[in-house]
């Protein structure tokens, strides 16, 4: 389950930082203001994050035969239509007109969409935390313990030798 939390987290950071960027320069472009954009995305980074990574734990609990792009597809429509919802909620709070909103709302759908989906296809292929064979074979690691215990005789004999010149 810890490496199910921890891959969790760190796609949701990279997943945020891609798809509030692309909530500020879709919140930019309709309302041609900085501030504005600036706060639907500052406060979607955060609604969003908490909102992503119960979508993430939710789909890792799914069965799953292997990372498939229709899995891929059916993970981005989920989640593009809560976090439309979402944005679409933040940019009528914000700019209080509910053509605006549904304007970024709807342009984000699309390229978020588009982004979330090679996102996903991304991570289908990283293997995260795969348990892997130990680096030392048990053998090597017997050369080692004998070759500390050769260090520590060398040791202590120049020691002894140190003590006896004195």
């Amino acid at each position: 389950m810890r490496k199910v939390v921890k891959k969790t987290l760190v796609k949701t950071v990279i997943w945020r930082l891609i798809g509030s960027t692309d909530t500020f320069v879709v919140s930019y472009i309709v309302t041609g203001t900085f501030e504005t954009a600036l706060k639907i995305g500052g406060i979607g980074l955060f609604t969003k994050m908490i909102m992503y990574f119960i979508h993430e734990l939710i789909w890792s609990k799914r069965k799953k035969k292997g990372l498939t792009v229709k899995r891929s597809f059916f993970k981005t429509l989920t989640w593009r239509m809560i976090g439309s919802l979402d944005t679409f909620i933040i940019s009528l709070f914000i700019v209080e007109t509910a053509v605006t909103a549904a304007t970024i709302g709807g342009i984000g759908f699309f390229t978020k969409s588009i982004l979330y989906f090679l996102h996903e296809r991304a991570w289908s292929k990283i293997k995260w935390l795969k348990t892997s064979p130990p680096l030392l074979k048990e053998h090597e690691i017997e050369l080692i313990d004998d070759f500390k215990i050769d260090i520590k005789s060398i040791i202590t004999k120049n020691k002894e030798k140190d003590t006896l010149n004195y």
